[in-house]
């Protein structure tokens, strides 16, 4: 795959998440974004598709840490690292989950020490987000902190910032996240002599024995910096119990046998059975069919996905809040006049607040003109209308549309 997704999530569900879509082969971004939470990630499912996906956390959520360890990194080793870290943790070591990065070996005094390199992170608090992810059908293939992915040169720190704070990177294996105030004292704290900075800042300027690099010509958004860095780090998150599970697996001679008798049995009994279950596949076509077609009628334009169809519904029911309600049936005639005039007008999802009366329309549209033909159609059929933000996104554009009654 030459396009890569990647999603920056937040602390919690509520925070905002970054998006972005890089393609590898043309070094260019191809579309990029804000989530308000993580109830929009349904925004993102087809985004995902044909394309590697990299789940990117905060760095303040993970702690990188290099264990020197009594003897050459093994397999008894590894079953030994949680309590040979466990005196420098604050926390029970069953709330935790450790990953392993490569092993190391560096110089104390005149002897040399063996080492490895380990993530730590609140385990209840991962699962969380992968189960929050896996309901929205996105399944990452990589999850790396995010500040493990800044540019980094021997001796020379670097930095970015994201929504009001600042992403720091010291050594090869040392990160942090630093709230905007208090960047110029982490700096001077950590001592370092130089730091190159890929976002402008004025907090730098008056840090006394620092010598500053500004790059400038690599100012570019964090998430295509970081989409950048990829292929310089081999490290994930996803190990042992988490790892993403390979497809189409070899069997192994010992499974040859009784996996071909299963096979005959199989067959057999679909044998016996063949016309029950050609009858039953009719049914079932029909039945999808039917459902394809309901779908399509209550939401025109919309893109269907047959074998998602199940979650398609689910995401719909969850964004229109208030349910059956009159006053949006209403609201909905009045938007079906704008789908059937405007073809190049499609609604991505719908919410509705039946406390203000009003469907919240997020739409893909060919172009600007588009939106404001659109807000000219409803005014004129005597509805309020309030455009938010709109975005590029490849060759269409993108936004939310707010629509209610006139007071």
């Amino acid at each position: 795959m030459s396009e890569t997704l990647i999603i920056r999530l937040g602390h919690n569900e509520a925070d905002k998440l970054h998006w972005l879509i890089y393609s590898d082969s043309e070094q260019e971004i191809i579309a990029s974004g804000e989530l308000q939470n993580a109830s929009e990630l349904a925004n993102l499912t087809d985004k995902a598709i044909n394309r590697q996906f990299v789940a990117l956390l905060p760095a303040a959520d993970v702690q990188l840490k290099k264990v020197i360890l009594p003897a050459k990194w093994n397999r008894k080793l590894q079953q030994a690292l949680p309590y040979i870290i466990e005196d420098d943790l604050a926390c029970d070591l069953d709330d935790l989950y450790i990953a392993t990065a490569e092993p190391f070996q560096e110089l104390q005094g005149e002897e040399t020490k063996h080492g490895i390199k380990v993530a730590i992170l609140n385990k209840a608090w991962f699962e969380t987000w992968l189960e929050c992810l896996a309901g929205y059908q996105l399944t990452p293939q990589k999850v790396l902190p995010d500040a493990l992915l800044l540019p980094y040169e021997m001796d020379k720190a670097s930095a970015i910032a994201l929504d009001n704070q600042w992403l720091v990177k010291t050594t090869d294996w040392q990160i942090a996240q630093v709230e905007s105030d208090w960047l110029s004292t982490y700096i001077s704290a950590i001592k370092v002599d130089a730091l190159k900075h890929f976002s402008p800042s004025e907090q730098l300027s008056g840090i006394n024995d620092l010598t500053l690099e500004s790059e400038e010509s690599q100012f570019d958004l964090p998430l295509a910096i970081f989409a950048k860095q990829l292929k310089n780090h081999s490290f994930n998150l996803l190990q042992g119990d988490y790892q993403v599970k390979k497809q189409n697996n070899i069997l192994r001679p010992a499974w040859r046998a009784p996996a071909i008798a299963a096979s005959i049995a199989l067959l057999l009994t679909l044998g016996l059975k063949g016309v029950q279950v050609y009858q039953l596949d009719q049914q079932v076509t029909l039945a999808k069919q039917s459902v394809i077609e309901q779908y399509k009628s209550a939401f025109p334009g919309a893109k269907v996905r047959p074998h998602l169809i199940k979650n398609q519904l689910k995401n719909r029911l969850k964004q229109i809040e208030g349910g059956s309600d009159a006053g949006f049936l209403e609201l909905m005639n009045e938007l079906v006049v704008v789908f059937k005039q405007v073809d190049e007008f499609t609604p991505d999802s719908l919410r509705y607040d039946i406390k203000r009366n009003e469907i919240r329309l997020r739409a893909k549209g060919k172009d600007f003109q588009t939106f404001g033909k659109v807000k000219s159609i409803l005014e004129k059929q005597g509805l309020k209308v309030s455009q938010g933000s709109l975005n590029n996104d490849g060759d269409n554009v993108v936004g939310e549309v707010k629509v209610s009654r006139q007071s």
